[in-house]
């Protein structure tokens, strides 16, 4: 007969391996210390990202002799950074096999708006008028299925490479 202790710790063990990633997931990354690691490399590849935009703003402001007071702009590099750390890192779901392709995709989407809007609406990228709002998700859904059709290009190509060059070595 099992006992209570016993029975909640076999409960508490599935339902953390449900909220885990897969083994085949966590054993490509060799154990936490490196998913870790791998995560701080993705987000700082994001802050990598956000700072080649902002400088190309900065650029723009800079050659029409615009002046632009420190707060502003400490305030949109900072949400720049913000939405830079949360792709870099929010790439992980795309990863994460238990899910289908759709559930994925829907995850990563939901959660990019739910960041995204407050943020942009926050520091001023999109000012909080009905017109300004939908004209904002419009653009956002826009580029979100541009960069989503390209990555899927991407790796579907490199997929069939090497589905390719395994076919070679047989």
């Amino acid at each position: 007969m099992a006992t209570y202790a016993s029975t909640s710790r076999r409960a508490a063990r599935s339902m953390c391996r449900a909220l885990t990633w897969p083994s085949s997931s966590r054993s490509s990354y060799g154990g936490i210390a490196k998913m870790v690691s791998e995560v701080f490399k993705r987000i700082m590849l994001g802050f990598g990202c956000s700072a080649i935009i902002m400088l190309a703003v900065l650029t723009g402001l800079m050659m029409k002799d615009a002046v632009v007071p420190a707060k502003l702009l400490w305030g949109n590099l900072l949400a720049s950074m913000i939405m830079g750390a949360y792709f870099g890192a929010a790439s992980f779901i795309f990863q994460y096999d238990r899910w289908s392709p759709l559930k994925q995709l829907m995850v990563h989407f939901l959660l990019s708006i739910a960041l995204y809007f407050p943020i942009s609406i926050g520091v001023g990228w999109i000012p909080l008028k009905p017109l300004a709002i939908v004209l904002g998700l419009i653009m956002f859904i826009v580029t979100y299925s541009i960069f989503w059709t390209g990555f899927r290009y991407y790796f579907k190509k490199q997929a069939e490479a090497l589905n390719a060059s395994v076919r070679k070595g047989r």
